[in-house]
């Protein structure tokens, strides 16, 4: 018979064998951490950097997992047959990269150069950033982003927030942000009208003038319009404020006597007085809202009050009337004791006969040592004939 002893033992050497076999037989756990660089229904890619796998798992996309289970390899490359996934945080390096936030057709970061994101930032446009990620085919996956702000200083290829009066609209514009002008390029079927205070976003060029390339209507704020200031103290950008007499006239623009600035997009008679909100731009003034305060024919009839390069307004009866050959003619107008030589070029086209009340706008000079008086058009001279 065997003892009871010696069973003991038989028993306890059979379960040992039992267990180092189970032991040799019993699968592997394998561990990887990776970011999810693909996803759909049926299954995932992880990358950590250096090596990808996939797993039979729908992930989301964009986050990093710690998966464990058994690893094997198959034609389409490494799989691992999880037996449990978590959300982790990334353990394997991260490249960093620094650049400006912008989307035109797919999120991209401007370094100058362009390195595309595999998604979109929650983050402005035209913001510089620290982006830390991978890597992974044509992409770049984002992991940690830091905002740094806009830029201060216009760079070639790289977006510009710009804020700034414009100076001359319409598309491209022309914007002053107080110390230089920017031409700015809209979005098709876009303008800008002059005196507008703006904000635009756009990817800068360097040319002879400072261009931004405005890519979409979101980047454009009207801001409303710049300070209202005197004449005298207004600068380039903000809106001049006067009452002045204008002293020529073109079909484009005035000239007054208040200023050599010549302005634009407003037509008045020589002698009218205008008051006017203008744009300052640096060599001229844009008619925002003008007005004729008063008329020509309410000056005083300076003719008695001779004052060479003064300009006035004359009234009175012409004595007499001569004409070269050459077409120059000369009129004597009085009035009471007073009497001025009316100089008429033959480009003016009036002529004037004797006897007749003539009333002319221009400037005091002199014809051969003797007061004189000088008109810019035939539109300065009002007689009983012609006005």
């Amino acid at each position: 018979m065997v003892s009871r002893k010696t069973l003991t033992v038989v028993l306890l050497s059979s379960l040992l064998f039992v267990s180092l076999a189970l032991s040799r037989y019993s699968p592997e756990t394998d561990s990887f951490t990776g970011l999810c660089v693909y996803s759909s229904d049926s299954f995932s890619v992880l990358y950590n950097g250096s090596v990808s796998l996939a797993v039979r798992e729908h992930l989301e996309f964009g986050n990093v997992y710690r998966v464990e289970g058994r690893l094997r390899k198959t034609k389409g490359g490494l799989w691992i047959d999880a037996s449990s996934i978590v959300p982790a945080n990334a353990t394997f390096p991260l490249e960093r990269v620094e650049g400006a936030y912008w989307v035109s057709y797919y999120p991209q970061l401007l370094t100058p150069g362009s390195i595309r994101l595999a998604y979109p930032l929650n983050i402005s446009e035209g913001v510089i950033v620290i982006v830390e990620g991978l890597r992974y085919g044509s992409k770049f996956y984002p992991l940690k982003v830091t905002k740094l702000g806009y830029p201060e200083e216009p760079m070639n290829g790289m977006p510009y927030r710009l804020e700034g009066v414009v100076l001359y609209g319409g598309n491209p514009a022309t914007l002053w942000n107080g110390s230089e002008a920017f031409r700015v390029y809209l979005p098709h079927g876009l303008s800008l009208k002059p005196g507008q205070k703006v904000r635009v976003l756009g990817i800068v060029r360097l040319y002879s003038t400072i261009t931004l390339y405005v890519d979409s209507n979101e980047e454009i704020q009207i801001l409303g319009y710049p300070e209202e200031k005197p004449l005298n103290s207004a600068g380039v950008g903000e809106i001049a404020t006067g009452e002045c007499l204008v002293t020529w006239r073109t079909s484009r623009y005035l000239r007054m006597n208040c200023t050599s600035l010549k302005l634009y997009g407003f037509s008045a008679r020589v002698g009218d007085t205008v008051k006017f909100n203008a744009l300052r731009r640096k060599s001229s003034l844009l008619c925002l809202n003008c007005t004729i305060l008063r008329p020509r024919e309410e000056l005083h009839n300076s003719i008695c009050s001779f004052e060479e390069g003064k300009f006035a307004r004359i009234s009175g009866r012409v004595a007499w009337v001569r004409v070269y050959k050459n077409g120059f003619g000369i009129a004597n107008v009085t009035n009471g004791s007073c009497s001025i030589l009316l100089k008429l070029p033959s480009r003016l086209g009036v002529s004037i006969v004797k006897n007749e009340n003539v009333t002319a706008y221009g400037f005091f000079t002199t014809y051969r040592g003797r007061p004189a008086f000088k008109v810019s058009s035939g539109d300065d001279i009002c007689s009983e004939r012609h006005c």
